[in-house]
């Protein structure tokens, strides 16, 4: 969890455009927020536009899973494609397992490619069965490495998912199945990347006054200058490896969890209550 904001924000949301002449990602803005309710995203989403003096009609929007920033975004841009980070649902998604207490080494088997990614990448219509499939194929990488397989907890994880992933988020939010796999490629590695550059380079809860994103935006700007003038080679632009689809048995049952009792979810410890959302458009 990010905690790169000072005290008293609830969030820093940084929008990032894809520059198609050098085929980067530059950071435009960076806006603290206090509310992270409906209203401050529409507000947000709407002077950016203003901001802009509307010349942003954005393809592609790739974002946190926020459902309020989501609709904001939609709103302001219906000809544009809302899709949620595949980073962003990797985090929720581990530090779900943590709230249920499930092992680590467990949370690595799911984690594994070929795993629980594979919902992302197979037909939205089939995601209900793929989920059968990867509650079975958990239980069995347990069970060849000699691992025990904790069935209260993953009960547990997988309500938890049901509610959040299949109800609350439409498959089409997180799922990438039909996408080019270019547009996956060109928004998740640069927003997990510039995450982990600002939570490097940034100190926990900083000070407004330390709280500095000049540097950074400058060395976005310069890079940018940079390679018309051959002082840097043009990024070559990385392609994710998405987990291959998998074929799925129709008649597969769900007898992963048996009767065992469902664990609780445990409280988080607090840090979600502070949150950096990374946009990147596609234009």
């Amino acid at each position: 969890m990010f905690r790169c904001v000072p005290r008293g924000y609830k969030q820093c949301i940084i929008v990032m455009l894809h520059d198609r002449a050098t085929g980067m990602f530059v950071p435009v803005y960076y806006v603290l927020s206090t509310s992270r309710e409906k209203r401050a995203y529409w507000n947000i989403v709407h002077f950016i536009a203003q901001g802009t003096d509307q010349q942003i009609e954005p393809a592609e929007i790739v974002c946190d899973f926020e459902p309020a920033l989501q609709n904001a975004l939609q709103v302001q841009f219906p000809n544009a494609i809302v899709i949620g980070c595949l980073f962003h649902l990797k985090q929720a998604l581990r530090r779900a397992m943590k709230r249920f207490a499930i092992p680590d080494v467990e949370c690595t088997i799911e984690m594994t490619r070929g795993v629980l990614n594979v919902l992302t990448v197979i037909a939205h219509d089939q995601v209900e069965l793929g989920t059968k499939w990867v509650k079975q194929e958990i239980r069995r990488r347990c069970s060849a490495t000699g691992v025990y397989y904790s069935k209260g907890k993953w009960r547990g994880f997988w309500g938890y998912f049901s509610r959040s992933w299949l109800e609350q988020f439409g498959v089409e939010v997180w799922n990438v199945h039909g996408l080019d796999n270019e547009l996956v490629a060109c928004t998740n590695n640069t927003l997990e990347r510039y995450n982990r550059e600002l939570t490097n380079r940034i100190p926990t809860h900083p000070s407004m006054t330390s709280f500095r994103i000049k540097t950074l935006s400058a060395e976005s700007v310069g890079r940018l200058a940079d390679i018309p003038r051959v002082r840097a080679r043009r990024m070559t632009r990385e392609v994710i490896q998405l987990t291959m689809p998998v074929e799925i048995p129709p008649d597969i049952e769900d007898d992963s969890d048996g009767d065992e009792p469902v664990a609780l979810e445990q409280a988080s410890d607090g840090s979600s209550d502070e949150v950096q959302a990374t946009l990147g458009i596609t234009l």
